[in-house]
């Protein structure tokens, strides 16, 4: 990042960007929350010089495409409902599970990778800010038995197989959340009780939400 960037990059600028974005949907970021995602986001950084952790490493793109993105479903409150058991599924760097799990501290999230090195800067990272409702998990998504409230979808793309998983972890009446381009198609089920898109400064997002 350039001089005048770096000059911008502060927890200030991420909660201006933040509530800019999200406010509209009835997400509103305070500054307890921003000071903890700008925090992540610093440790991200930090981390990626030898990790690979994101190919995102433009502070402003960041802000957009990993945060705000990941914030969306928030503007659907209940179901997030306090108590609620909530896997990521393929987090990667810890999105949206993170972002979801400042929003939401009385829901308990798990995020999902099978990159051995994402998830142990997952726990190391979520341990040193204090999130304690996010915990990484190294794991064959197949391989997982718990049952789930809410299971969220944002970076693999759902096939039959996937979405027959799906219906064995969440318990009846929770969600699968799932994340879509504007251009793509939604996975067919009588399970999918709406959409809703989002409007960001990078485009539209689409989300399905399925009951079960």
């Amino acid at each position: 990042m350039n001089k005048e960037k770096n000059e911008n990059v502060s927890r200030e600028t991420l909660q201006q960007i933040l509530s800019k974005n999200l406010e509209k949907y009835g997400i509103y970021i305070t500054e307890n929350l921003a000071k903890s995602a700008f925090g992540f986001w610093e440790k991200l950084v930090f981390w990626n010089k030898t990790h690979n952790l994101t190919t995102v490493t433009d502070f402003h793109e960041a802000a957009l495409l990993h945060f705000v993105d990941s914030l969306f479903p928030a503007s659907e409150k209940n179901v997030f409902s306090d108590g609620a058991k909530v896997l990521d599924l393929g987090t990667g760097g810890g999105f949206p599970g993170i972002p979801l799990a400042l929003y939401f501290p009385k829901a308990d999230f798990k995020l999902l990778d099978k990159s051995r090195k994402k998830i142990s800067f997952i726990n190391l990272t979520a341990a040193e800010l204090g999130i304690a409702n996010a915990e990484g998990i190294n794991r064959n998504f197949f391989d997982v038995t718990e049952k789930f409230d809410v299971v969220v979808s944002r970076a693999v793309r759902i096939d039959d197989e996937i979405f027959d998983h799906c219906r064995k972890i969440i318990r009846p009446g929770g969600y699968l959340v799932v994340f879509y381009s504007s251009l793509q198609q939604p996975y067919k089920d009588p399970t999918l009780e709406y959409t809703k898109s989002y409007d960001f400064e990078r485009g539209e997002r689409v989300i399905a939400f399925y009951r079960f």
